[in-house]
């Protein structure tokens, strides 16, 4: 009891000294002299930083994952702040609180600097096995093609969740036959075979084209000897005609001959590719989709081919004068008549082409198909948003794009759906009405996170993907933390002091 009362005493003496120090006019402090007395909490004090440790963080990260850097910066009052830098930007990225971002594949390094104290964290990016190629599956929308013409490839790739990842490269195996270029565009350049080859790392997958010269027509009888003699056969089949246009759903009607008149007059028929026609056993073509493709004729010792074009811009024709019956009794009803956004397109003698969302619904093959033969830019007006399509910025005719975007305002921010999850045919730009969001999310459904893509300005975003977006003002790598355990903790931290307080209340001073 002694010592605490001489314990109760002191304090109190120091008690009254600081209030009597705090009662002190200014101008009674002035006289003091001697030595100032730095306190811990002067701003104007600067305590440097003797060590800087990693402290515990993972050296191997998936692509897309992100994880939070804690150095250890000792003394733990330093004054200087910690910097973050990384030495390759196309596989880490760090913000600068220390947030580390996957991007790309590898090996990097990202530093934290205090003062003139340094350390280093190596991390290395891999992916898993739902981003890596597995098979690919290459396909052309046709396989014949004239020169000058082009057709386009579509990849599928598995499992399909790896498509967001992978690079692919596309090559011909003779480019003074057919050329393709990064977009899947192939385009016939003289007669023959190439081979069209796909690659993602050691996965690869191909397929042929045949480019054939532009026919001409007959001048006698509309019949162009298009057969070709097999081996020590001396056999030749004439088709007529030697080409065919059709629109979609049009028939027509093969005549084959084989000379010499030994030469056996049973043939065969096959399409090359029944997507786009289809031939009967006694050679009626029907037109099924656009493109082009041939059929091929064959008596079992030589064989002949005719190239068929399926396409709603054009008139019907043969490369015949045939008098068939199906031609005369169809009369102009073989004339096609032009989508009315096609037409506007090609009619316009503007550069942009603007429609209501309501007149354009579906961005069809033939659109995109009529912008990249133009190079004109489509613009399709919607409720809070504009949607423009650019012709040089079409990858491929053979997908479609839906123009509806039904913005919600969801508790983040505003979320909005690009082509109902189907693959995006080319690269759209949307302008927003409202541009008081600063973070663009796309919804990774593999990882079930969302991915943070670019910071949104002006109100326009360009997007080449499609997915779930979402527009916000949060930081949403730190969005499922739970706070619940902070509040909790800092609960009973008040629950300490206050027993803490009551306990020790009878030795304090009040």
């Amino acid at each position: 009891m002694k010592s605490t009362a001489k314990t109760l005493a002191l304090g109190a003496a120091l008690l009254c000294l600081l209030a009597g120090g705090m009662a002190l006019p200014a101008s009674a402090a002035v006289p003091l002299t001697g030595t100032a007395v730095s306190l811990p909490w002067n701003s104007d004090n600067s305590v440097p930083a003797e060590s800087i440790e990693a402290g515990t963080y993972s050296s191997n990260m998936l692509l897309g994952e992100t994880q939070q850097l804690s150095p250890t910066v000792r003394p733990r009052n330093s004054t200087d702040s910690v910097i973050y830098l990384t030495d390759d930007s196309s596989v880490l990225t760090v913000s600068n609180s220390g947030v580390v971002q996957a991007v790309g594949v590898g090996t990097a390094t990202v530093t934290a600097a205090a003062g003139n104290q340094i350390c280093a964290y190596t991390i290395s990016v891999s992916m898993d096995s739902t981003m890596i190629v597995t098979e690919m599956d290459l396909a052309l929308s046709s396989n014949t093609i004239y020169v000058g013409n082009s057709v386009s490839a579509s990849l599928q790739v598995r499992p399909s969740s790896a498509s967001q990842y992978a690079t692919i490269s596309l090559t011909s195996s003779n480019e003074k036959v057919a050329t393709v270029n990064s977009f899947g565009r192939v385009t016939g350049v003289s007669p023959g075979t190439a081979t069209i080859t796909a690659a993602c790392g050691s996965v690869t997958a191909s397929t042929t084209v045949t480019v054939l010269a532009i026919p001409t027509e007959a001048t006698t009888g509309g019949t162009v000897s298009s057969g070709t003699t097999s081996a020590n056969s001396g056999q030749v089949i004439t088709l007529t005609p030697s080409y065919v246009v059709l629109k979609p759903g049009a028939t027509r009607t093969l005549s084959a001959k084989a000379t010499p008149a030994s030469a056996s007059q049973s043939f065969t028929y096959k399409s090359g590719n029944s997507s786009v026609a289809t031939v009967s056993p006694s050679g009626v073509i029907t037109a099924v989709g656009t493109g082009s493709t041939s059929i091929t004729v064959s008596n079992g010792k030589a064989t002949a081919l005719v190239t068929v074009i399926v396409n709603r811009s054009a008139s019907a024709s043969s490369g015949s004068d045939s008098s068939n019956g199906d031609d005369a009794a169809n009369g102009d009803d073989d004339k096609i008549t032009l989508d009315p956004t096609v037409q506007t397109i090609q009619d316009s003698t503007d550069h942009e082409v603007v429609f209501a969302q309501s007149e354009v619904p579906v961005i069809t093959g033939d659109i995109l198909n009529s912008l990249r033969t133009t190079g004109k830019t489509l613009c399709v007006v919607g409720d809070g948003y504009t949607l423009q399509v650019s012709g040089k910025d079409v990858r491929n005719t053979t997908g479609e794009l839906n123009t509806s975007l039904e913005l919600q305002q969801v508790e983040q921010g505003l979320e909005f759906v690009v082509n109902d999850g189907k693959t995006v045919p080319c690269s759209a730009r949307i302008d927003l009405d409202k541009s008081d969001y600063s973070r663009l999310y796309l919804y990774n459904e593999t990882t079930g996170k969302w991915q943070y893509l670019n910071s949104y300005k002006d109100g326009a975003i360009t997007l080449d993907t499609a997915g779930r977006y979402l527009l916000t003002n949060e930081n949403l790598r730190f969005a499922n933390i739970n706070w619940t355990f902070f509040i909790a903790g800092g609960a009973v931290l008040v629950v300490i002091a206050v027993a803490y307080i009551v306990f020790k209340k009878r030795y304090w001073f009040w």
